[in-house]
């Protein structure tokens, strides 16, 4: 991959918290990863950190929804 090229995972990560559904997208740049949580509304939350490996940024992402008012991401 090019220096500088954005590549996003084609295949989001469905959770359910709280019997609410997300997506969790990844994104790469470079060598690191951004991430970023979907909820059914379409509404987008991005996470400023970026990460080493797309597991890592999905991990974050996971721990995020699940340790965190849930409402914080219900848009």
């Amino acid at each position: 991959m090019p220096i500088g090229a954005v590549e996003m995972s084609t295949a989001g990560k469905q959770i359910v918290v709280e019997g609410h559904s997300f997506e969790i997208m990844t994104q790469q740049q470079g060598s690191t990863w951004s991430v970023e949580v979907v909820n059914s509304a379409k509404t987008a939350f991005a996470f400023d950190p970026t990460f080493k490996s797309e597991e890592d940024a999905i991990a974050h992402a996971s721990d995020a929804l699940q340790s965190t008012d849930i409402n914080t991401y219900l848009g």
